[in-house]
């Protein structure tokens, strides 16, 4: 039995990843590699149904947001586009991270992963 991504799940990571390549192709740093390295595992661990890889990768876009939003404060003054774009993306790292914690289709998909993976218990 095949047991399928939400929807939205699958397509979050693959503009994410879509967009880290980007990154590396356009400006590559050791900083970017290993954050797409890092979201890379979370997100196949995630696709496969681990509840512990969801929960790191929402914790850390969750951080990421915040970091952004203390990064978008004090350019305000100086640049109101930057700044405006650093929210934007920081809403939407809040709003996935809410949604990996919280779906319960998420959840559900977590759940039915879990039983998959389990070994059938034969009765001697």
């Amino acid at each position: 039995m095949k047991i399928r991504a939400p929807l939205p799940l699958i397509l979050v990571a693959v503009a994410y990843l879509s967009y880290l390549g980007w990154q590396l192709i356009v400006d590559f740093t050791p900083t970017v590699a290993g954050r797409a390295a890092l979201s890379g595992v979370l997100f196949f661990f995630v696709l496969r149904g681990s509840r512990i890889a969801g929960n790191l990768l929402a914790i850390f876009c969750a951080l990421s947001a915040l970091m952004l939003l203390m990064a978008a404060v004090p350019i305000f003054t100086t640049n109101t586009k930057g700044a405006v774009v650093f929210t934007l993306i920081a809403g939407l790292l809040l709003a996935f991270a809410s949604y990996v914690f919280f779906s319960p289709a998420v959840r559900a998909f977590q759940a039915k992963a879990r039983l998959a993976s389990r070994p059938e218990e034969k009765a001697i």
